[in-house]
């Protein structure tokens, strides 16, 4: 079995992949890298990155022109064979938005794997990532302060969750994709994982589940990963955004978010969210139909 995770940045990309590779291995299943039959491997591994390994992860990049493999900024070139690149690449991952190439990409993967987590929160960490040491060394910003980044790009962090996640819900059903969110890993995880497992057609024990549970909690995987994890929770934009920035969240992002059940303000509560029990498709290009996507990126 071959899997791609799907994610927008910050939204708990790494966690995702742990709890994915951890599974894997415990039911047996053999996992392969792509990037690790590759010549520059052996100088790249020695690279200190965000996270541990990363040097050894699968990411790939889906563009209308091409497709791309790549480690952070240090290499990035195209994939000239998908068949074999996903033959090798048993657990890929992707931040790249839908595009004209999604559909024939995902078909080489047997499970793709798409990981939500709340808009607000997303922009919020993503605001702190930026001053990261790994950051300013291989993607520096343009900004001299978190609060300068944050008030810049709060808006648009806003429109390209929509525009992600927004086109992955409308077309999940033609690239048979499992929804997993950040928020019910958080506070519910048992059902989460339960439903993800099934999806992935992988059978645990309880006490294979409740080991797992524990290796991929937050406190012992920023143990390993300190430069890449911080806090790990949700609602830190109840406490972390003004009273405006939390209505502009509801005006950009408000239609979908309903749409996965995230309350739109503190008052509605801790509420978890959830896939739609009907995906609704024209209600989807109604809301993606009114960005300008190709300003986002």
């Amino acid at each position: 079995m071959n899997i791609l995770q799907v994610s927008a940045p910050k939204s708990g990309s790494f966690w995702l992949n742990t709890i994915l590779k951890k599974s894997l291995e415990q039911a047996g299943e053999e996992i392969s890298y792509y990037i690790k039959t590759r010549p520059e491997y052996a100088t790249l591994k020695q690279e200190k990155l965000s996270f541990k390994n990363q040097a050894g992860t699968d990411m790939l990049d889906i563009e209308d022109n091409g497709v791309n493999f790549r480690v952070s900024s240090l290499l990035k070139e195209p994939v000239t064979n998908m068949q074999e690149y996903s033959q090798k690449a048993t657990l890929a991952w992707t931040h790249s938005t839908w595009c004209e190439k999604t559909a024939e990409v995902f078909a080489f993967f047997d499970r793709k794997v798409c990981m939500v987590r709340d808009p607000r929160d997303t922009a919020l960490s993503a605001a702190k990532f930026a001053f990261t040491p790994y950051m300013q060394k291989h993607y520096p910003s343009p900004y001299t302060s978190i609060e300068e980044f944050f008030s810049a790009e709060y808006e648009r962090l806003l429109e390209q969750w929509v525009w992600f996640y927004g086109n992955y819900l409308l077309h999940s059903g033609e690239l048979d994709l499992h929804f997993v969110f950040y928020e019910n890993l958080l506070k519910s995880f048992p059902k989460e994982y339960e439903s993800l497992l099934k999806y992935l057609n992988l059978y645990l024990s309880e006490e294979e589940k409740k080991a797992i549970a524990s290796e991929v909690s937050f406190s012992n995987m920023k143990e390993e990963n300190p430069r890449h994890l911080h806090k790990g929770k949700s609602r830190k934009w109840v406490e972390g955004l003004s009273i405006n920035q939390i209505e502009r969240a509801a005006i950009k992002a408000g239609p979908l978010m309903r749409i996965f059940g995230y309350p739109l303000s503190p008052g509605e509560g801790d509420k978890l969210p959830a896939m739609p029990q009907d995906i609704p498709k024209q209600e989807l290009k109604e809301i993606l139909g009114k960005i300008d996507w190709k300003g986002l990126y």
